[in-house]
């Protein structure tokens, strides 16, 4: 009974007509009534809504009369809310939308990695397998999402769980394996002539010494050396050789040159992804006349949210910035260091390790373009590890 009036429930007066036969006949037909509450001329009491019918029916055989005096109950409370359609029709779609919802992802938290991990682990997630806020979870899902993990090389274990709408990633960072020393069983030759600084002996026979100097294809580092008893032991040749060398560089870089140039400006496209869906926010923004987009773009990845609640969708905003085509003229100063440059990068090229001793230049301007010429005295390791060269 008690459940009955919390649901739906009425307090009323019975007055006048025989109310203490009404009060024996209703025990007797299991009507319960409760707070019965005498009064002048009969009594108050509570009861279920649902059966006041039968009780008023009993009233009337006892000539008693009935009052409700107040309706109370979740059902009286709700009740002007089921006339409003709306409402009615917003509460049935939410409420299977929202359970639906629980087996998405809302948000998603890293445990215990740097802010540099966390980005890496994310697009991971989101360019391997698709998880992202707004995707449907399931085990198949988060399994791959942990093989992905593991398979960029950067954690060596992983371990995605999903709890309330929180895809929760945690893991552990890959401990650097150390590098094996690793060999040519042709032995290593020389890139190019020079004075032998110093060397370094891994694995094999060191052929040089410091203060020689080896022409171009000469061999640095064997691979048999000789025990005292004269047997020969084969081992792969690995070290390095440091020399003093000269390295010539040519450039031309024309004075007039045909190029684009960035304009200040820039277009933003929005994308609003949904788990597997993907859906393009058109752009009303028109590109200037003689601008066009450039190679380069700002790509983020934002998630939304509602008073501090993130949604469970992804923002993928691209900010293309716009260039113009237009004729540059380099001064000689401007070319010469263009040309200095280019050389730098060069030989930094063939030989990452460069230390630049010297350098000895020369440039000239002819037919509007400035011819440069460098000699850079360098030490650097002259090691070749690929096939034999001829000296």
């Amino acid at each position: 009974m008690k459940a009955e009036l919390l649901w739906a429930g009425v307090r009323f007066r019975a007055e006048n007509g025989d109310t203490d036969g009404l009060l024996t006949e209703a025990a007797k037909r299991g009507l319960h009534l409760s707070a019965v509450l005498p009064c002048p001329g009969g009594f108050t009491a509570d009861y279920a809504a649902w059966h006041y019918r039968n009780l008023a029916i009993l009233a009337r055989r006892k000539r008693a009369r009935l009052r409700i005096q107040k309706r109370k109950g979740l059902f009286f409370r709700l009740r002007p809310l089921f006339r409003r359609t709306g409402i009615f029709l917003g509460v049935l779609i939410i409420v299977p939308l929202l359970l639906w919802l629980q087996g998405c992802v809302w948000s998603i938290q890293f445990n215990d990695l740097t802010t540099g991990q966390q980005a890496r682990a994310a697009r991971t997630l989101r360019e391997k397998v698709g998880l992202i806020p707004g995707s449907r979870i399931s085990e198949s899902l988060l399994t791959a999402g942990e093989y992905a993990l593991l398979e960029s090389g950067e954690f060596s274990w992983a371990s995605l769980n999903f709890l309330d709408g929180r895809l929760v990633v945690e893991a552990a960072a890959a401990t650097p394996v150390p590098e094996i020393a690793s060999g040519t069983m042709q032995g290593i030759r020389a890139r190019t002539a020079g004075t032998i600084v110093d060397t370094n002996l891994v694995s094999g026979t060191m052929l040089v010494s410091p203060g020689q100097t080896v022409e171009i294809g000469q061999e640095l580092i064997g691979t048999s050396r000789s025990e005292r008893d004269g047997t020969l032991i084969f081992q792969p040749a690995a070290g390095s050789v440091r020399a003093r060398f000269d390295w010539e560089s040519a450039q031309e870089i024309p004075l007039l040159q045909a190029g684009k140039q960035y304009t200040g400006g820039h277009r933003t496209s929005l994308v609003i992804c949904f788990g597997s869906r993907h859906w393009t926010v058109p752009s009303f923004s028109a590109i200037p006349t003689g601008d066009s987009e450039s190679g380069s773009s700002l790509l983020r990845h934002v998630q939304p949210e509602i008073f501090g609640l993130p949604l469970p969708l992804l923002l993928e905003e691209t900010t293309c910035y716009l260039q113009r085509a237009q004729e540059f003229r380099y001064s000689e100063e401007e070319a010469l260091a263009l040309a200095r440059l280019a050389s730098l990068q060069a030989l930094h090229a063939d030989f990452p390790d460069a230390e630049i001793l010297a350098r000895k230049e020369d440039s000239s301007v002819l037919d509007d373009t400035l011819r440069y010429t460098a000699v850079y005295t360098i030490l650097a390791d002259i090691c070749d590890t690929g096939e034999t060269h001829s000296p």
